[in-house]
């Protein structure tokens, strides 16, 4: 199950202005409340509008309205399923509470393209006594901001190298919103174990203002100490909606690999192609900090001219070596090693294929026949003269 956190305040409310809006109990909602642990108590409901009253252009918010008996952040949630997706959770602490009771704000924009279902649920854990989805829920279409937020990580990097983090957020709804983003934010509700690392360059948050359509990149680096396969924070978006709740979008969790580099980086390809022969380039790439000497093979060794050199690459460097292979038919692959050490790199293979001369010495095999016919037709046609 996903977090509903990470769908539910992509809405943001300022200055809004609803062009609709209706309680859950027109759609047939009945209050649902338990206070029995780990019970799990759900309604559905289904909105089903008039054309009149879609506001296409405007955002689909569902509120939900709830009451939790005690402030304990334990395993109580409120749950919702749109359309028979995945179910999204809400967990206490992404509820605004007042004084008398607490409210969710859900973006559905399912809503827009007809009848949509609503699995709305329910369930007691924790030290909380008793819970309640209120009546007093209900759903609008409003004239507001539309934040999204996600965090974007290489999948992988050498270790020793840094990561470059980008934190992206964008406003696509119709007014213009003021946030303040937090790139690396805790999460108590992962459902993973969460590696933190120091920002070596960037900084930890920024305060914005997006126009309707605009998006915003942030960027900041890590650099890893371990080889090992991390899942990274989360960023957060902190705004103030309409309704005058604080609110936070949680971004998505990315996943970064830290992986041994390879000292050295082999590429062959075919550099000239001539009758039965080749003429192959190595590239070889030292991804090291220091000079590189030793043997470049190319096999099958048999194949080539020359298979074994001796090479020499500065730190950082590229070196381009050339080798020839002898005449050969059929197909051949190809490919070179190096060692360094207990370490021993491998390029790419390659498939080089030589097709047969057969058919050439048929042909002149052919002509000279027909030659030789001719020569002995004119010597007959001759003589009986």
């Amino acid at each position: 199950m996903k977090r509903l956190l990470f769908l539910f305040i992509s809405v943001l409310f300022l200055g809004s202005v609803f062009a609709f809006t209706a309680p859950l109990t027109d759609f047939g909602f009945k209050e649902i409340s338990t206070s029995v642990m780990s019970e799990k108590k759900c309604e559905t409901i289904v909105l089903n509008l008039n054309e009149s009253d879609l506001n296409k252009e405007g955002v689909g918010l569902l509120s939900l309205n709830a009451f939790f008996g005690g402030e304990d952040l334990d395993n109580t949630y409120i749950s919702v399923s749109i359309n028979g997706e995945e179910e999204l959770l809400f967990w206490k602490e992404f509820f605004y509470c007042g004084k008398e009771d607490c409210w969710a704000r859900i973006y559905v924009p399912q809503v827009v393209e007809g009848e949509t279902s609503l699995k709305i649920c329910a369930s007691l854990g924790g030290n909380t006594s008793n819970m309640k989805v209120i009546e007093k829920s209900f759903f609008g279409f409003y004239d507001i901001p539309l934040l999204k937020i996600r965090n974007e990580a290489p999948s992988q990097i050498f270790l020793g190298d840094r990561a470059k983090m980008s934190i992206i957020v964008s406003n696509e709804g119709t007014e213009p919103a003021s946030i303040y983003v937090q790139f690396v934010q805790p999460d108590t509700r992962a459902k993973v174990n969460i590696s933190s690392f120091d920002i070596v360059e960037g900084d930890s948050s920024a305060s914005t203002y997006l126009m309707p359509g605009e998006t915003k990149k942030f960027d900041y680096y890590i650099k890893p100490s371990l080889i090992s396969s991390y899942n990274l924070p989360s960023a957060a978006l902190f705004f103030t909606n309409n309704f005058g709740e604080e609110q936070v979008l949680i971004s998505n969790h990315p996943t970064l690999s830290v992986v041994k580099p390879n000292k050295l980086n082999l590429a062959l390809i075919v550099s000239e192609e001539e009758n039965e022969n080749r003429t192959f380039k190595v590239i070889i790439k030292n991804n090291s900090d220091s000079s590189f000497t030793g043997e470049l093979r190319l096999y099958p060794q048999t194949k080539v001219i020359d298979s074994v050199k001796s090479v020499f690459v500065s730190a950082r460097g590229e070196q381009e070596v050339f080798f020839e292979s002898v005449s050969f038919e059929g197909k051949e692959n190809f490919f070179v090693s190096i060692i360094d050490g207990n370490e021993i790199y491998y390029s790419n293979t390659l498939e080089v294929e030589n097709h047969s001369n057969n058919f050439s010495f048929l042909v002149i095999i052919a002509v000279c026949g027909i030659l030789a016919g001719g020569l002995i037709f004119a010597w007959i046609y001759y003589s009986k003269k």
